[in-house]
């Protein structure tokens, strides 16, 4: 079970949903582009342009832009200025905002099997997570259903990388390390990783990192890496362990309402944006990454510790009760995503 969300230890308050929609209803229009479109979007996202995230949501507006002729636009809304990543799924589903990106881990507390990109060690390499997120795929085509049922209508995967494990003064080289340290945890199965080395969980959102560990609200931080060059981590957190023991995977998501409402024409140019977007994403992903991690090294900004096999052999038996936990807690929608994952090795 999670300890506690960040916005509990810093007394922050959860912004009022029909407030932002009214605000965001007064503001979508701006804009002359906006104006001469037939049809404005408002898509939410929790990073800046200059994060990959980021940038790949503006790419998927441009693109949409240019394929529908200017007839659809998409206004995004960057850096968490209208949602946390929290609220996402509920703004998506009551249609407070259009569009959104949103942390698979964000839908794990009401759908179990949602979170398993961050389930311990599941997916090892590059090669398994671009056969999961095959379109046409048994395991992507479960995923997409299921968060459709829980109110949100996938568009494209944005596939941002592996995990890697941040602190201060020492690396984090194996789960001893971990044991009664507080530690950032993106939703419950990263929660039950932590817990399960001994470590306590505190939810911390994206855009919240950077303070929690420049305010030692946890000890142990986890992030991809290339949002610890992007995001300045390195600023605050000197020590990158590269564990890889999971998978920042982020979804762009849209209202079911709206995707129903909209004509064949506008669904199709929507689809042609989300798979130019994707595409997009996942090539420059590994390379990213790997760039990111030497920029690190090489430039002296933190001490970046690549694990043994070995040491990845320990790290996986002590989390062993995470992976259970989460066979157990995820149902039949669980055993149809592993059951799909392991056809796939």
């Amino acid at each position: 079970m999670l300890g506690v969300r960040l916005p509990e230890i810093m007394g922050g308050q959860t912004m009022k949903y029909a407030t932002v929609a009214a605000l965001m209803c007064g503001a979508m229009y701006l804009g002359v582009n906006e104006a001469a479109a037939e049809r404005v979007l408002r898509m939410t996202v929790q990073v800046g342009a200059n994060h990959p995230v980021g940038a790949n949501t503006h790419y998927f507006a441009e693109q949409l832009d240019e394929i529908s002729g200017g007839e659809m636009t998409v206004r995004v809304f960057d850096s968490a200025q209208l949602f946390k990543g929290q609220e996402v799924p509920q703004a998506i589903s009551s249609g407070a905002i259009d569009l959104g990106i949103v942390l698979a881990d964000e839908y794990a507390g009401s759908v179990p099997a949602a979170g398993i990109f961050s389930v311990a060690f599941l997916f090892p390499d590059y090669e398994i997570l671009a056969s999961a997120a095959d379109r046409e795929g048994e395991f992507r085509q479960t995923f997409d259903q299921l968060l459709l049922e829980a109110g949100s209508k996938v568009l494209w995967w944005q596939d941002y990388g592996p995990v890697q494990m941040l602190s201060k003064g020492a690396p984090v080289v194996s789960p001893e390390d971990m044991r009664g340290k507080m530690v950032r945890a993106t939703g419950k199965p990263t929660g039950d990783l932590i817990e399960a080395a001994g470590g306590s969980a505190v939810v911390v959102g994206g855009a919240e990192q950077f303070v929690a560990y420049q305010r030692g609200l946890v000890d142990i931080g986890m992030s991809g890496t290339t949002a610890v060059k992007s995001r300045a981590l390195y600023e605050v957190m000197d020590h990158v362990t590269m564990t890889s023991h999971g998978l920042a995977e982020f979804i762009a998501v849209i209202n079911p309402a709206l995707w129903d409402s909209l004509s064949e024409q506008e669904q199709a140019w929507m689809t042609e944006a989300a798979v130019r977007a994707e595409d997009q994403m996942r090539a420059g992903t590994e390379a990213e990454n790997v760039e990111a991690a030497e920029w690190l090294a090489e430039n002296g900004h933190a001490t970046v510790t690549e694990l043994t096999p070995e040491q990845i052999a320990v790290w996986q038996e002590a989390t062993r009760p995470a992976v259970e936990q989460f066979r157990e807690e995820a149902g039949e929608a669980g055993d149809r995503l592993l059951t799909a994952l392991d056809a796939l090795r």
